[in-house]
Order: C-alpha cells, then sequence, then structure tokens
C-alpha cells in the first residue's frame, strides 16, 4: 500500500515539477569567469574614454586573467540576415585581452617610465596555466532583428552569460529555460551585460539576443 501511495504521489507532482522554472533556490553563485571578462570590458571602455593608463592595464590584467575559447555545442537561429543596404557597424568591441588594447596602453603611457615600465612588465607576464577559461561565440545581428542561441547547461552548477556589442547601438539580452521562463532579461544597451543563474536541472537554455538599434551591430556571447 504504502508503494502504491509513493507511486501516485509522483505521478500527480511530476507534471507540476516539469513547469516549474529550472532555476536551483540558490540562484547566483560567486562571481566567476565570465563576470571577471564583463567587468574587464566596462573598465576597458571607460578607460578609453577617459584616456587613464592605469585603468586600461587593470581592465587587460582581468582580461588577461581569463583563457578564453570557441564556444562548442551552442546553436544559432537567426530571424533573418542583416540587410544588403543597412548602415554597416564597426567590428565588435576590441577585446581588453587582445593586443590592441596593449598597443593603446603603451600610447597612453607616452613617454612617462613608471608607466612604460608597468606595460612592458604585463606585456611580458606569461599566462598561468591554471586560470579560468570561458567560451565565446560571435555574430552580426541587423537593425530590430533577433538572434536565438540553444546552449546546454548543468544543474546545480553556476552560470554566467555575457554579452558584448560593437558599442554602435542597444542590444537586449534575455535567457529562458525549456518551460520558456524568463530566467534573467537585460534591456537594451550599449553596456556590456550579465546574466547569472544557477539551473536546478540540466537543460537546454534559450539565449536571446535583439537588436534595438538601427544599425548593424556585432557582439560576442561569452559563458562559462
Amino acid at each position: 500500500m504504502l508503494s502504491r501511495s509513493l507511486l501516485l504521489l509522483a505521478c500527480l507532482t511530476a507534471p507540476i515539477y516539469a513547469q516549474e522554472a529550472n532555476l536551483s533556490v540558490d540562484p547566483q553563485g560567486a562571481p566567476g569567469s565570465v563576470a571577471q571578462l564583463i567587468l574587464a570590458q566596462r573598465a576597458y571602455q571607460a578607460a578609453l574614454t577617459q584616456g587613464e593608463a592605469l585603468a586600461l592595464l587593470t581592465a587587460i590584467r582581468l582580461a588577461r586573467g581569463v583563457t578564453q575559447r570557441p564556444a562548442t555545442g551552442w546553436t544559432l537561429e537567426s530571424a533573418g540576415q542583416p540587410a544588403a543596404d543597412a548602415p554597416p557597424g564597426q567590428p565588435a568591441a576590441p577585446d581588453p585581452a587582445g593586443e590592441a588594447a596593449m598597443a593603446i596602453a603603451r600610447n597612453l603611457a607616452g613617454e612617462d617610465p613608471d608607466l612604460q615600465d608597468l606595460v612592458y612588465a604585463l606585456d611580458a607576464q606569461l599566462p598561468d596555466a591554471h586560470q579560468d577559461t570561458a567560451v565565446v561565440a560571435a555574430s552580426d545581428l541587423g537593425s530590430g532583428q533577433t538572434d536565438t542561441w540553444t546552449l546546454p547547461l548543468f544543474g546545480e552548477v553556476a552560470a554566467e552569460i555575457g554579452l558584448v556589442g560593437d558599442g554602435d547601438g542597444p542590444l537586449a539580452l534575455t535567457v529562458t529555460d525549456e518551460t520558456g521562463a524568463v530566467l534573467c532579461t537585460r534591456p537594451a544597451g550599449t553596456a556590456p551585460a550579465l546574466c547569472s543563474l544557477t539551473p536546478a536541472r540540466n537543460g537546454f537554455f534559450t539565449v536571446t539576443v535583439t537588436n534595438a538599434g538601427g544599425i548593424v551591430n556585432s557582439y560576442r556571447l561569452l559563458g562559462n
């Protein structure tokens, strides 16, 4: 009789569980590799705006502290391709971990020997073999269009999804689970965006990126 009762209880509760949002009771973990890259990107953009060499070096150090690899297992569906006569956007925002950022730092250091030493030391620093990793994918998105990414996440493992656009126009970011429940949303803006969440169980999640601007936007999507 007890086993029958347990079986009935399982049958009654299974449909309800299947419709619950795939989100752990502890939805966010400690900041990880993607959060570090988003922070580096924001610091990088602020440093360029202000022309601050030390702030730029900090951004470069943060970005170089994460190893970036191409994303695998992610699939992309687009609402359409950018129109042939659409105003072109600029390339995706430069990566603070790239050589272009270091070249800018050298220029900002100018003839200041102390700043030159800091730039040299950072440029000569070898990567840490045990540093955190992040995965990255890129796309071009036409005005008013939406990219839909499908990617797998593990249950009870903190996940981070970051979005870095080219800065030409606003991008919106939304993450939903297999039930369609919205787990994270970031309104359209030009600043780098971050969604942090912890799924309750293994599953496939949908990440949508919408171009709310008037021209093509090149962006990078980051994951941990």
